[in-house]
């Protein structure tokens, strides 16, 4: 009996020192200190090697710094341990983005979304894949959908404002500048000085 309490007693000792890493390197990372979150969930994962949430983190914290491929290697990690995560999902594309792979960026969007048809990020990141691809239709239903979904995400009416732009209506462009401008985006001042004076 006193050898089983030994045993636990252990255990509960090692657990939480995992879970304290895990929040370790989750304080660093939401603190920017990307570096320093990496070294913490490469320890944790040592001993959690599964831990789907500090494999995103650490790949997160990689993106951050712009260690793309060391990035890319953990959010295809998640996926082989759950291939239903949407937010690895939404990284890999964004990964394809980045590199101006918009057919491969569409594919991993489309089926982020088709997993979670509520996820406002996921839409807009779709409609932006349309939108590179010249689906014009389809990228400004995702563009609406996502306001729809989210009427905070100031760089959705950025997007749609552009694509407005684009299809030669310059009021709804304007009228979309200036909603993104009432939510702090940086970049609609300078649109709005462009287009809309």
């Amino acid at each position: 009996m006193k050898r089983l309490a030994v045993i636990i007693a252990v255990l509960a000792v090692l657990t939480s020192c995992r879970d304290e890493r895990s929040v370790v390197a989750d304080t660093l990372f939401e603190g920017g200190d990307y570096k320093q979150a990496i070294v913490e969930y490469t320890e944790y994962l040592k001993l959690k090697p599964n831990d789907v949430k500090s494999i995103y983190n650490r790949g997160r914290a990689y993106e951050e710094l712009g260690q793309f491929g060391n990035a890319l290697k953990d959010f295809k990690k998640v996926m082989d341990i759950d291939p239903d995560n949407v937010s690895a999902m939404l990284s890999i594309g964004q990964d394809h983005y980045r590199r101006d792979d918009f057919n491969n960026a569409l594919f991993n969007f489309d089926e982020a979304v088709s997993r979670d048809e509520s996820n406002a990020l996921a839409v807009y990141l779709r409609g932006k894949a349309h939108h590179k691809l010249g689906m014009v239709d389809q990228a400004m239903g995702d563009y609406n959908n996502a306001i729809r979904l989210n009427r905070e995400m100031g760089e959705a009416y950025i997007s749609r404002g552009a694509l407005n732009i684009h299809l030669k209506r310059r009021s709804r462009a304007c009228s979309d500048f200036r909603l993104a401008k009432s939510l702090n985006v940086q970049q609609a001042d300078e649109l709005i000085a462009e287009y809309c004076r």
